[in-house]
């Protein structure tokens, strides 16, 4: 990622955080998990005032949301 994520951005899991997860294949979009999950930052806050572990809250193109690491994101391209 090139610059830090920000409220309103549309996001997908990194290939990364997918390889390592082994989810390699998963059911057809929209969908908030697997592959093929795509969504839009909602809130971005860390977990705790000290903490470098940062947290977007996504809510994904299935109507779901969920709370995920900013490190497992990437931005879409437009």
């Amino acid at each position: 990622m090139t610059s830090a994520l920000q409220i309103g951005d549309r996001v997908r899991f990194t290939r990364a955080f997918l390889q390592a997860t082994a989810m390699i294949t998963g059911p057809e979009a929209p969908t908030s998990v697997g592959p093929f999950a795509r969504g839009s930052v909602a809130a971005i806050a860390p977990i705790s005032p000290r903490s470098s572990l940062v947290l977007a809250t996504v809510a994904w193109a299935d109507g779901s949301s969920s709370d995920v690491n900013v490190a497992n994101l990437e931005r879409l391209r437009l």
